[in-house]
């Protein structure tokens, strides 16, 4: 038996990125609406037992101009019982005044940072700091 059965797989991934934002418009069509900046730590488990999937982020939102709306922190989790084909989901969610992700410059590159490991680091120091108390 392999290792990766008997303990499962764990994967962590550490991320800061810009992405646009769309909404639908009266005709059906996405239009831009604006962007964002995420900081977010996604950690992913699978094993004989269950599947467990985490996110926690950061998201500060901005119009089409650049200005600041708003910052939504959450921790969102899931998890799957594979043997009592059970499943379970948590959402917490909070809406701050004021933008809190590092590392994301206003490039509208559209793709992720490339962190060191020192700023992966602080991104997930932050983001941990952030979502401890929802």
């Amino acid at each position: 038996m392999s290792s990766c059965q008997s303990e499962g797989e764990k994967v962590e991934h550490v991320e800061a990125y810009i992405v646009e934002n769309t909404i639908m418009n009266a005709g059906g069509f996405y239009v831009p609406a604006g962007y964002k900046k995420v900081n977010s730590i996604t950690n992913h488990e699978d094993n004989r037992g269950a599947t467990l999937s985490r996110v926690r982020a950061i998201e500060d939102y901005y119009d089409s101009d650049g200005n600041f709306i708003l910052t939504k922190v959450y921790d969102q989790s899931h998890k799957r019982l594979k043997n009592l084909q059970t499943e379970d989901t948590n959402n917490l969610e909070q809406e701050l005044d004021q933008p809190l992700t590092l590392h994301i410059l206003d490039d509208h590159a559209w793709k992720p940072v490339q962190l060191t490991d020192e700023q992966k680091d602080e991104v997930k120091a932050h983001v941990l700091k952030h979502t401890k108390d929802l």
